[in-house]
């Protein structure tokens, strides 16, 4: 089954306790995956206070290195990638008797495998039911590829919203947005104000625009919340608290905000007009976030937060001809631009041996395979005849980067395998050091007490044992 329609969370809500109610948690679990950690967490907490349970009982969630779930769990929320590694342990997920695979538009590499495996998996087990959730995307390419099933269009209930191009090209996205959310918030009605950014770092350089607004005499205050994956959920759960009469809320967010997240009482977006994608750098053999400019699909659902409560406006910070005649219908797939060095070790782990015979949504190159078999011969994973080695199957089992794994694997026989998985961990989160705008230098000299010249990563353990 595919649904195309903009998902309302009661909606989700709704098509779970119908699954529940006919019958289908007797028999197995109802997972629901979602692209993002942030995403999972928070409609798995919502649902369970709409079905008046604790979280982690009825319904739970499971995100990289955090199980909130129990024996008692029915409904589970959880990452793409989370299903897809549990293919390794139960191939045919007979725990499962419904799987809801929602903001699939956003052509996630795990999404895409997912997409495969699954089709395989229906083929064997009649039983399992299946339900594709999008707001953006082909839904008869959709209902092809799973064997021509059928098609629910769910219209959402969205208010008119007046679009504004910039008239001239802007260099300077950040300073034009922040100088568009000021004369939004002195000049129009009341509503809140939602600013797309790139990323955290564009984010924060966007808050100065707060300093700007105490030299405006007069000024009413306004409330500056940010909004990206790795916030926090203390400082997330205010993104969703009214703000305090007579004062407006500024949200400034990268492109999680465009659909997996909704904040009430938006009237006015501001679109800069890029996100970041991550692309394989084949110069430093690593994926590396990039900016880009976002698709048409992107920016379409990025003016549709103004029109979620009612009518709005939304603020392009690009020409109207940039829309129609530079900006792609919609973002290339994950699994078309990034290394697929993972992707090859889980499906060679599964027995497919024959990767260009696998049922790839979107088809990626050739040469990527290639490649990242290449990759994977070079690091003991692969033997001569492209079969897994005994090496492969260990380093499968470890949800990393399959250097990183060899890596751990290799330290146990040096007899440093404690500081390895130090040095690993660190490699595996974000970026630990913080540069605050306008204290730089500072930043910088406190990091030179840690700095060991040698080594980056001896850098990360010197750090980790101080």
């Amino acid at each position: 089954m595919y649904l195309k329609f903009s998902i309302t969370l009661q909606l989700f809500i709704l098509i779970d306790e119908y699954l529940h109610e006919s019958g289908y948690t007797k028999c197995g679990r109802i997972g629901c995956t979602q692209p993002r950690r942030i995403a999972a967490m928070s409609v798995a907490k919502r649902v369970s206070e709409e079905m008046q349970c604790k979280l982690g009982d009825e319904v739970g969630y499971a995100i990289r290195f955090e199980d909130c779930t129990s024996e008692k769990t029915i409904i589970k929320y959880m990452t793409d990638g989370i299903l897809l590694h549990e293919t390794l342990i139960n191939p045919d997920l007979n725990c499962y008797s419904a799987v809801i695979m929602d903001e699939t538009h956003e052509c996630s590499l795990n999404t895409d495998i997912l997409f495969g495996l699954l089709r395989e998996v229906i083929s064997r087990r009649q039983d399992l039911k299946l339900i594709v959730i999008s707001t953006a995307m082909d839904s008869k390419r959709f209902s092809d590829f799973f064997g021509n099933v059928p098609i629910f269009i769910i219209p959402g209930e969205t208010f008119p919203v007046e679009v504004f191009f910039s008239k001239a090209c802007i260099e300077d996205y950040v300073d034009a947005a922040v100088k568009q959310s000021i004369q939004i918030h002195l000049g129009a009605d009341d509503g809140d104000i939602l600013v797309f950014m790139p990323g955290q770092e564009d984010i924060e350089v966007t808050f100065c625009f707060s300093e700007r607004l105490n030299d405006i005499e007069g000024a009413n205050p306004l409330n500056i919340l940010p909004i990206y994956s790795q916030l926090p959920s203390d400082l997330l759960a205010k993104i969703f608290q009214k703000a305090n009469d007579g004062i407006r809320k500024c949200v400034v967010a990268t492109n999680i905000a465009e659909t997996l997240l909704t904040v009430d009482g938006i009237m006015y977006v501001v679109d800069s007009g890029y996100c970041k994608l991550k692309v394989y750098n084949p110069r430093i053999g690593m994926d590396a976030l990039q900016i880009y400019p976002v698709s048409q699909a992107n920016a379409n659902q990025r003016m549709g937060r103004a029109g979620r409560t009612r009518p709005g406006q939304c603020f392009r910070l690009y020409t109207e001809q940039n829309f129609r005649e530079e900006m792609l219908e919609r973002n290339v797939p994950e699994i078309q631009r990034t290394n697929l060095v993972n992707v090859v070790l889980l499906l060679k782990s599964l027995g497919i041996q024959d990767l260009l015979q696998f049922h790839f949504m979107d088809l990626p190159s050739q040469n990527n395979l290639m490649n990242s078999m290449y990759q994977l011969w070079i690091l003991g994973a692969l033997d001569n005849t492209g079969s897994l080695t005994q090496l492969g199957r260990q380093m499968v089992e470890f949800p990393l980067d399959p250097a990183l794994s060899k890596m751990l694997i290799t330290s146990v026989g040096m007899g440093c395998s404690s500081e390895i998985l130090i040095i690993v961990s660190m490699l595996s989160v974000p970026l630990i050091f913080f540069r605050p705008k306008g204290k730089e230098q500072e930043s910088d000299a406190k990091l030179d007490k840690f700095q060991i010249a040698d080594s980056d990563h001896l850098t990360f353990l010197h750090i980790y044992i101080q």
